[in-house]
């Protein structure tokens, strides 16, 4: 996998033939298939979190989808819409006008990758005893682990075994299903055959594999050298029951990208039969510009694109496209790959400090998420990552006020088990007033008129910034 004599786009085509057959599979055994039967102009309901990267976007996302009134992606839709030509390295920004889905074989593609990848909240402890779910969490994991290794030299075949045997492996003597515990079993058993496969780079903490890889080198870098389609950390896969055409007209479809505030007109028409509610996710710039900043200094995370595609596959020898202070010159990569969201205008910030470029990327975001607020006539509710954080009661409120807004029974509410809270793609263990060990980088940047102008709008004092999460 660390091979780079492809280009990209053999990169997706590899991908895409290698779930056409993982798919193939799937209607030899099951022709009736949601992704197979339906597309999303079947789907009637949506509520899309609409927020910056850094938001806590991710957390709710998991929270919501705890809702039986809900299903959901396994993540974020950003893969699917790379798979099929909707946005990419090549392209300028994270924008994607509506008249894309012009394309109705792409659409119908897309169509298949995201339902076929929707499920509703399931016991995932009943894998141990349900074959069919096995099969179908296996068929799972075949599909997303070319997004996520993209290099990958196996077939369909060899994986299935694989999988099947880490999974029969894991399940000796266990009656609880953990997740974590079992991609590290999967990990070991498809390492024997291609050890470039690196369990730092998924959703898992570094404790947990370090214990069950105590020889193995921490990575450096993107886990692959040309480009990146799922974004890592990498989702660690869950066995949840697949949806069925009735849910597509009884339930509501939840939709989680930070990318989409550039896109939510595309997004329209994607889904067009579908009422389209909106949760506008705030959190403070001094939090959100420390993750994004901690972010962009991790050295085997959240690489989004590789931006040598825009410029004809420039090597770092002919000139970096990025000489962002205190990014690019640290870092081997840091000459072309670009971390988070890609907002127009980001050449302007190409030769920045790499605080403003996190600044500019906070600003860019929540500005778009704004006016898509107020002029886009969709109901829609803003919430505070804050108050989701704080406590027991002030979540509860929050969540109230989202599960009104999605036309969703306040009874659901009462099967969400929001008393813990996951922990989810942190680039630090998660505690009150992080951003504090940075505050003399900070300050300025929130002394700027763009800064200032979006914490008006958001509601948040400056005065008051001693009391920000």
């Amino acid at each position: 996998m660390k091979n780079d004599s492809k280009n990209p786009a053999e990169y997706i085509r590899a991908a895409i033939n290698f779930r056409a057959d993982v798919f193939d599979a799937i209607a030899e055994r099951n022709p009736g298939t949601i992704g197979a039967m339906s597309t999303l102009g079947n789907v009637k309901k949506v509520l899309i979190i609409n927020a910056s990267s850094r938001s806590g976007s991710s957390l709710l996302f998991e929270l919501l989808k705890k809702n039986p009134e809900i299903y959901s992606l396994s993540g974020e839709g950003v893969p699917f819409l790379k798979l099929n030509g909707f946005t990419g390295d090549s392209f300028p920004s994270d924008e994607i006008a509506g008249e894309m889905t012009g394309d109705m074989v792409r659409v119908l593609n897309l169509s298949r990758d995201f339902l076929s990848d929707c499920s509703i909240k399931t016991d995932p402890n009943d894998v141990i005893k349900d074959p069919a779910l096995r099969d179908q969490y296996i068929d799972d994991l075949a599909l997303r682990f070319p997004l996520q290794w993209p290099g990958f030299s196996f077939s369909y075949e060899r994986f299935k075994n694989l999988a099947l045997a880490a999974f029969n492996n894991y399940r000796r003597n266990r009656f609880v299903f953990r997740a974590e515990e079992f991609y590290l079993e999967l990990v070991a058993v498809l390492r024997n055959e291609d050890p470039s496969i690196n369990p730092y780079y998924y959703d898992i903490p570094a404790g947990m594999v370090k214990e069950k890889f105590p020889g193995l080198e921490v990575p450096v870098g993107p886990p692959n050298p040309v480009l990146t389609i799922e974004e890592p950390p990498f989702i660690v896969l869950k066995p949840m029951r697949k949806i069925n055409e009735q849910h597509l007209f009884e339930k509501t479809l939840l939709l989680k990208s930070s990318a989409d505030c550039y896109r939510m007109g595309f997004i329209e028409t994607l889904f067009p039969c579908a009422d389209i509610r909106v949760v506008c996710l705030t959190r403070n710039p001094a939090a959100s510009i420390n993750g994004l900043y901690d972010g962009w200094l991790s050295s085997r995370g959240f690489f989004s694109r590789n931006l040598r595609s825009l410029s004809g596959g420039r090597t770092a020898s002919e000139g970096n496209i990025l000489s962002i202070q205190g990014y690019s010159e640290r870092y081997e990569w840091g000459g072309s790959w670009w971390k988070y969201e890609l907002p127009l205008g980001w050449e302007k910030y190409s030769r920045s400090r790499l605080e403003e470029v996190c600044a500019f990327q906070w600003c860019s975001a929540n500005t778009a998420v704004q006016e898509y607020k107020h002029t886009s006539g969709k109901q829609n509710c803003q919430v505070r990552y804050e108050n989701i954080i704080a406590n027991a009661d002030s979540r509860k409120h929050e969540i109230e006020k989202i599960i009104d807004i999605a036309g969703i029974p306040q009874i659901s509410i009462h099967q969400m088990s929001l008393n813990m809270l996951p922990v989810m793609q942190a680039t630090y263990p998660p505690f009150p007033f992080r951003w504090k060990k940075k505050e003399d980088m900070l300050k300025p940047l929130l002394e700027s008129p763009s800064v200032n102008l979006v914490c008006a709008q958001l509601g948040y004092d400056r005065a008051r910034m001693e009391e920000w999460l």
